[in-house]
């Protein structure tokens, strides 16, 4: 059951990347790369491109922004150069989502997308669908990743071509440069795991001999409940007996305070960037979630339990870091952006005749179907959809793009030489690849929301070329794909 599997492969990669974050992982392999690979501005971008291309194959790609935005206005505030400020934080937003979006091509986990696209194959029963998963799209996605990201590379270091090559004020210590060998071997253990079990499940196919689980969905069943209890409730202080039930309560009640949260840290996400006066709707419901949290922790075990911020010590991941750290004023902004695609997408549709959808999604399919059904060579048709893929996503979001054209590529896939499974894979790929603007995808919208100063001329004319070099690599990897097929 691919379903169970992609579920379980999400959430610990989730909680893998906070793992990854609790321990420093990602500060700690800037100050290695600087340590011995120069301090220069070229080389620290060089740095977060390769970082976030790294973590974004294996995690989603909205989470390595998250981790990373932290990392990189803290750098900011170790340049010597401060005149250029808002070059320099342009070229790091390049560095961050052209590492990011490109890592997030390469494996089922690395893009919501690509999970979304896994759903659309089930939903319109293409053929050969059980082929997909995990191991699969790696092997594809693996390759022209890499291609992407030095490509990438080469177009950023360009465009940071008139950045002072200003170094770091910051000395790391001896200690603090060191490879963190001990979370990455915990982290290629776990993609390790998952890699091998998906690649078993590629070539020997189970059965299923369960409640219509095969032994590969119940090890993933075992690996996902096993991975929650050990982040969350195993108790780092082992000789202190009340170490689970204390880990067991604190996950409990911020998960139950969750909504209170979310609403004080908008309203506080929202003063901070907007400067508008909202101290009462989030000082209030905090200080009296504070008291709650002090009464039943006093009650049950007789002590205090510190405030709302304070991380629970004694477990692996603190469930209120997690909470707290989310970048709400980003997540706003894809709200509001997702709203009005949502409305624009809808404007036209009639609900008295359902056959026929609004204004935007019959002008655009009616477009792509009237470019692409003349098209009968791959040749020619897979690098015009993919690069309608890329620009469109810049303006309607990737999600909606994929969501629009799949039922179009799908049909037309007997009037070529290509499957309608490599279609839709090609069509998801290249609607991920959009660079130029922070609208084509919540880490795109996430980054922009987290820098000052990011230049959007700077932005778009980089991200034009990206998208130009992303779609043709792209077309050129299905291409040699079908043909070996």
């Amino acid at each position: 059951m691919n379903l169970l599997q992609n579920v379980i492969i999400l959430t610990t990669g989730f909680l893998l990347s906070q793992v990854l974050i609790a321990t420093n992982t990602h500060y700690r392999l800037i100050a290695f790369l600087l340590r011995h690979g120069g301090s220069g501005f070229r080389s620290l971008l060089t740095s977060v491109l390769l970082i976030s291309y790294g973590l974004s194959i294996f995690l989603s790609n909205t989470v390595v922004v998250l981790a990373m935005l932290p990392v990189i206005n803290r750098l900011m505030n170790f340049l010597s150069d401060r005149a250029s400020k808002k070059e320099i934080a342009t070229m790091f937003y390049l560095a961050l989502t052209f590492g990011a979006t490109t890592g997030g091509l390469a494996s089922l986990s690395g893009n919501p997308l690509n999970a979304f696209a896994v759903g659309l194959l089930e939903f319109y029963r293409v053929d050969h669908r059980e082929q997909v998963n995990f191991f699969s799209w790696l092997m594809v996605g693996l390759p022209v990743s890499l291609l992407i990201i030095t490509c990438g590379r080469t177009i950023l270091l360009h465009a940071a071509r008139n950045c002072s090559e200003t170094a770091l004020v910051y000395a790391t210590s001896s200690e603090t440069a060191l490879f963190p060998h001990r979370p990455l071997l915990f982290f290629a253990i776990n993609m390790g795991f998952v890699t091998t079990l998906t690649g078993v499940q590629f070539f020997l196919k189970p059965e299923p001999s369960v409640a219509s689980l095969s032994w590969i969905d119940l090890s993933f069943l075992c690996y996902g409940v096993f991975f929650i209890l050990f982040s969350f409730l195993y108790p780092e202080k082992k000789g202190e007996p009340r170490s689970i039930r204390k880990n067991a309560l604190f996950l409990i009640f911020f998960v139950a305070a969750f909504p209170v949260l979310l609403f004080s840290r908008i309203a506080m996400e929202m003063e901070r960037h907007l400067r508008i006066p909202l101290t009462p709707f989030h000082v209030v419901p905090e200080r009296a979630l504070q008291k709650f949290f002090d009464a039943v922790w006093g009650r049950i075990f007789g002590e205090q339990p510190g405030s709302l911020e304070t991380p629970n010590g004694n477990a692996v991941l603190s469930i209120n870091r997690i909470i707290l750290d989310i970048p709400y004023f980003g997540l706003l902004l894809i709200m509001i952006f997702g709203s009005l695609l949502y409305f624009a997408v809808k404007a036209g549709d009639n609900p008295a005749t359902p056959e026929s959808d609004g204004y935007i999604i019959t002008s655009l399919g009616a477009l792509v179907l009237g470019v692409l059904e003349p098209l009968k060579s791959p040749l020619l048709f897979l690098p015009v959809m993919n690069m309608a893929a890329v620009f469109s996503s810049e303006l309607l979001s990737n999600t909606a793009i994929v969501a629009i054209l799949a039922p179009l590529v799908i049909t037309l896939a007997p009037h070529t030489s290509l499957s309608a499974l490599l279609l839709l894979l090609s069509l998801t790929i290249g609607a991920s690849a959009a660079y130029m603007t922070p609208l084509a995808s919540p880490a795109n919208t996430l980054a922009f929301g987290g820098l000052e100063h990011v230049s959007l001329k700077t932005v778009v004319k980089a991200g034009l070329i990206m998208n130009i070099t992303s779609a043709a690599l792209i077309s050129l990897t299905f291409l040699g794909i079908s043909f070996f097929l």
